[in-house]
């Protein structure tokens, strides 16, 4: 798994600590539980925490429960070509972890374990009809998005998206 950049780190651990702050804000603005000394020490510590925790435990994790997720099921003659770690978007909001597979027909998606959504998605070579790279929450540039001919569109959270950008056009 590609660990984050120290600039990277130091952004998610910004936005994290200023939304949370901002949720802070809008509690105390409607309830006015908190005193802004204890909003601004919880702002801080969360900050702290997951901003700079969370990617920690997650390069930790990861290369676990990438380990125990299952090949695709291929068709005779179809074999894997390149892997690696990935996030699916299912809708608007939700990104499902799992592993992401480029065979010699096809690219294939499977969830690992750990999410609620489970199951497998394949896109067919032949039918992909644009590779392009895409900003994943407006702050990470790791994103990559499939086309189809039946224009459908699938979104995707990589880790080494140059790679995959050059290994899909190798096959197309």
């Amino acid at each position: 798994m590609k660990k984050l950049s120290f600039k990277q780190k130091i952004l998610f651990a910004l936005f994290t600590g200023i939304v949370y702050g901002g949720i802070l804000l809008l509690v105390h603005d409607a309830f006015d539980f908190y005193t802004i000394r204890s909003m601004a020490f919880q702002t801080l510590f969360f900050t702290i925490l997951f901003g700079i925790g969370f990617p920690f435990v997650m390069e930790k994790l990861a290369p676990k429960m990438l380990s125990k997720v299952k090949n695709p099921e291929m068709d005779e003659n179809e074999t894997i070509i390149y892997e690696d770690g990935a996030s699916l978007f299912r809708g608007a909001w939700v990104t499902v972890g799992g592993k992401l597979f480029l065979t010699n027909k096809r690219l294939i998606f499977n969830a690992h374990k750990y999410n609620l959504q489970k199951g497998e998605t394949s896109i067919d070579l032949n039918d992909i009809t644009e590779i392009s790279k895409r900003i994943t929450s407006r702050i990470v540039d790791n994103g990559l998005q499939i086309a189809t001919k039946d224009n459908s569109k699938y979104d995707l959270v990589l880790n080494n998206r140059d790679e995959w950008i050059e290994q899909l056009q190798k096959k197309k």
